[in-house]
């Protein structure tokens, strides 16, 4: 563990006017400051999942100790054997709720906007959460591999996300040219190449495709467009996108076989 001067810091994160809070212990101390009044066993217990998550995302699991989460949250060790059994059970409990409540993170459609602009704007939001998050999710993968009702919660998080995107592709083929189990398996197919670039973009980042993207696309904004890209053509076929775009992701988007 950090000395005490680098430990993550449990100062209350205030949700900035007019911008998103990206980093999930950010979110969670949000949503702590904002709830209804609890009871000091709630509190207690709040601020030990707080504390678990921030160094989780600091050191990782394997590396974690109840001492070090109850160090940062300020809670006896004692203490939080009242609450959860070991390391395991608070790690699964925390990383279960990110699971659960990162879609939350996601930015709602704006009216007014192209289905494009909507995927590129999810796209870049996914991005920055990813980054902001980045030990978390090498810890989604490390419990994955290693707890099997870990890598079912996965599952049904994934099936839930990708259940809302085959919903909204259906939603805009109402004349039934696509049905509800080809539109699941195209988010899913999607779905996987994403988890797929931010294994290799950030979690455990390919020197090879790094430097590929520092040629093509080298801002976050520019990689969503690319990804964008292929998710339109992909769901929508040829239908024109409008605006100016990268040239990579114009490349694409312009490409006819």
């Amino acid at each position: 563990m950090k000395d005490k001067k680098s430990k993550p810091a449990a100062v209350p994160a205030t949700k900035p006017a007019g911008g998103p809070i990206l980093r999930y212990a950010d979110y969670l101390q949000h949503e702590i400051t904002h709830a209804p009044k609890r009871t000091k066993g709630e509190r207690t217990k709040e601020a030990l999942k707080l504390g678990a998550i921030r160094v989780l995302d600091d050191v990782g699991y394997h590396a974690m100790r109840v001492s070090d989460l109850c160090e940062v949250a300020e809670v006896g060790s004692a203490t939080f054997y009242l609450y959860f059994e070991n390391k395991a059970d608070i790690t699964l409990q925390v990383l279960s709720d990110y699971l659960a409540h990162g879609v939350d993170m996601l930015p709602e459609r704006v009216a007014g906007t192209s289905i494009f602009e909507t995927i590129c704007a999810s796209n870049l939001r996914w991005l920055e959460i990813g980054r902001a998050n980045a030990g978390l999710l090498r810890c989604v993968l490390q419990l994955g591999d290693e707890e099997p009702g870990f890598r079912d919660l996965i599952h049904r998080s994934n099936r839930a996300w990708y259940e809302r995107i085959a919903l909204s592709i259906s939603r805009r083929t109402p004349d039934g040219t696509i049905s509800e189990d080809a539109a699941l398996l195209a988010a899913y197919c999607l779905g996987a190449m994403m988890d797929e670039m931010a294994r290799k973009l950030i979690v455990y980042p390919d020197p090879h495709l790094l430097d590929l993207i520092s040629r093509t696309t080298p801002t976050d904004a520019q990689i969503a467009e690319f990804f964008a890209v292929l998710w339109h053509r992909s769901l929508y076929g040829g239908t024109p996108i409008k605006g100016t775009l990268a040239p990579a992701a114009r490349s694409v988007a312009d490409l006819h076989l």
